[in-house]
């Protein structure tokens, strides 16, 4: 398999507006990564009663078989086109979304760009939770989770935002300062994420990755992952795994 390429124009609109997205990019891959998605969450006790969100972290680093979609063609490609060749890979997650949420960016002052590669696994619309993001909203530093009666006199579901409806398959990416959220959504809306970083060249860079990684190797649990990479994968770990000697 090719490996993907964003276009120019792609490259600008995520520039220029903080996220992309890209229907039925993984839609060949949907079947193993649904059915490895609910044994990680089954294999580690989470009982998910509808009632509050449920999260696994690392869901990528618990099973090999979740390796394939860190070396898969399409999601190193569209990282790459992104974020430079010689990305870091910083991690992963899922989630079992419940109810609203809040308008909120992942992360404020960055001295690097990082974006979050998400896909839901569910059919959405904007009447069913499908993830909301404001164009350009990367660009203003907002920092943590926004009252949108105080700040603009409205209310979550009134902000103005793109909201493409979610086809299992589908997958969204966006920067870490994008504001995004969800509204109106049902009581298990699956998620899976990883989140990725452009190489650090400055020293404010580096101290900047040192600080975005867990404490400790058993934190990290990329030992596995390191053991079975090939110099393709190496690229994207080489430089965070290094922090931890």
């Amino acid at each position: 398999m090719s490996r993907f390429e964003l276009t120019d124009q792609q490259k600008r609109y995520f520039s220029d507006f903080g996220y992309i997205f890209l229907p039925g990019l993984m839609a060949e891959e949907i079947d193993w990564i649904t059915e490895e998605y609910e044994r990680a969450f089954r294999d580690h006790g989470v009982n998910h009663d509808g009632t509050q969100r449920s999260s696994l972290g690392k869901i990528i680093e618990r099973s090999e078989t979740m390796y394939r979609l860190i070396d898969h063609p399409n999601v190193t490609g569209l990282l790459a086109g992104l974020l430079g060749d010689d990305y870091n890979y910083l991690g992963s997650g899922a989630d079992l979304y419940v109810g609203d949420g809040m308008w909120h960016p992942d992360c404020h002052d960055a001295p690097i760009r990082q974006v979050k590669w998400a896909m839901y696994l569910d059919p959405l619309t904007k009447d069913s939770g499908a993830l909301r993001v404001v164009p350009g909203s990367h660009k203003q530093r907002w920092v943590g989770n926004l009252d949108t009666q105080d700040l603009w006199g409205i209310s979550d579901e009134e902000v103005p935002c793109h909201v493409p409806v979610n086809t299992p398959g589908d997958v969204m990416v966006f920067d870490l300062q994008t504001l995004h959220n969800s509204v109106s959504g049902g009581r298990r809306r699956r998620m899976l994420n990883l989140v990725a970083g452009a190489h650090c060249s400055t020293q404010s860079e580096k101290d900047f990755l040192t600080r975005r990684i867990p404490g400790s190797r058993d934190e990290l649990m990329w030992d596995r992952l390191v053991e079975t990479a090939g110099e393709e994968r190496m690229k994207h770990l080489r430089q965070p795994w290094g922090i931890h000697g």
